[in-house]
């Protein structure tokens, strides 16, 4: 519990804002990755 509250803390900074977006924006296209159609697929 303890991390999750100082995760929080740290998000309220404006250093820590910016580094919750970049790790939001790696996760995002990570996962798009991962779930992209290849052309195998689409045979």
């Amino acid at each position: 519990m303890g991390a999750i509250l100082d995760v929080t803390e740290m998000l309220k900074t404006p250093v820590g804002a910016t580094i919750g977006l970049a790790v939001a924006a790696v996760g995002y296209f990570f996962v798009k990755w991962v779930f992209a159609e290849t052309p195998e697929d689409k045979a």
